[in-house]
């Protein structure tokens, strides 16, 4: 089968397409045929070897799919041959920029007839990121104030929206002119262009001088640090990333100005496949179904243009999601 494999870490040349062996099921795993995979930050992060968590090479990048159910493994109940699934890989952490892919039962999930399978790529890990960062790893309150940081990317466009329909008060940071165009369409307040202006001054401004009930940081570096000044007492942060670097402050200090909080989160901290997990599921998806939760689609890409599609998504400018085609079976709607 083809896959994109990376040997060694390094730039978008270390991308090759290759034929790799088709994987098999064991206990509990099912292999899907992938119709479409999604292009996310840890793919990258794993091509450049700057993954937090260790990474074996070679390896097959592609954390996020949909597809077909073609083989079911020993003890897998609920999914059989031929069910229309999207996937996350787990703790496999990777495969779906391959024609097949191996997949946990747990983090697979099966897609209601409404849900084509390109919209089923583009939605598992920044919805259910984002329902779980506002409802398991904290408890969402209407007129909490909420800054979200990168909240032009597909995240950040998530969390607005299920905030939102929440009840909170958003507003958001980004790297470049418009790229918040569509936050503020989705119900974001006020957006900073952080080279253009101080975001814990406004911050302050949109809550009165109280500060920031929640502060949910991709970037890290110095915006972690300076996350907590815009923070009320008693305020919280939860980092989910360090696109632009890893922190290098004293975080003790920080936490004891006012008695904030930081968190770290990973998804699969939700337990998938738990009762957490599937309240998660149902939740995005009759929040889609209802029309009061959109996924964007910026851009789809031929499995061989998977350099392109890096390169479009670290370029910076991507607002929703950037999708591989590996096997077009289903007419592309939605």
């Amino acid at each position: 089968m083809r896959a994109v494999v990376v040997e060694t870490p390094g730039g978008l040349d270390r991308l090759q397409l290759k034929d790799v062996p088709e994987p098999l099921p064991g206990p509990g795993e099912v292999v899907i045929e992938v119709y479409f995979a999604a292009c996310n930050w840890s793919d990258i992060q794993r091509r450049e070897g700057v993954y937090p968590t260790p990474v074996t090479y070679p390896t097959v990048l592609g954390l996020e799919l949909s597809g077909r159910v073609v083989r079911v493994g020993p003890t897998v109940r609920g999914l059989k041959q031929g069910d229309r699934v999207a996937a996350i890989t787990g703790p496999y952490m990777g495969g779906g920029f391959a024609e097949y892919c191996l997949v946990g039962a747990g983090y697979v999930i099966k897609l209601p007839d409404d849900v084509p399978l390109m919209l089923g790529t583009a939605f598992p890990v920044a919805t259910l990121t984002s329902y779980h960062l506002l409802y398991s790893a904290h408890r969402i309150r209407k007129r909490e104030n909420i800054l979200i940081h990168a909240i032009g990317g597909a995240v950040g466009l998530m969390l607005t929206q299920l905030a939102r329909n929440a009840g909170a008060r958003v507003m958001g940071t980004v790297g470049s002119t418009g790229k918040g165009a569509r936050a503020l369409a989705y119900g974001a307040e006020r957006i900073v262009v952080r080279d253009h202006e101080d975001f814990v001054t406004a911050a302050l401004d949109f809550t009165g001088g109280k500060g920031i009930d929640l502060v949910i940081d991709s970037l890290g570096g110095e915006v972690l640090e300076r996350s907590f000044d815009a923070l009320r007492t008693y305020g919280h942060v939860i980092n989910i990333g360090e696109a632009a670097g890893y922190p290098k402050f004293a975080i003790r200090p920080k936490l004891y100005e006012r008695s904030t909080s930081l968190a770290g989160f990973e998804l699969h901290h939700a337990e998938p496949g738990s009762t957490r997990w599937r309240r998660g599921v149902r939740h995005v998806l009759e929040a889609m179904s209802a029309g009061c939760l959109e996924v964007p689609i910026e851009a789809v890409y031929p499995l061989e243009a998977v350099r392109d599609a890096q390169a479009h998504l670290e370029a910076r400018g991507v607002s929703g999601k950037l999708l591989l085609e590996v096997t077009q079976k289903e007419p592309r709607v939605g």
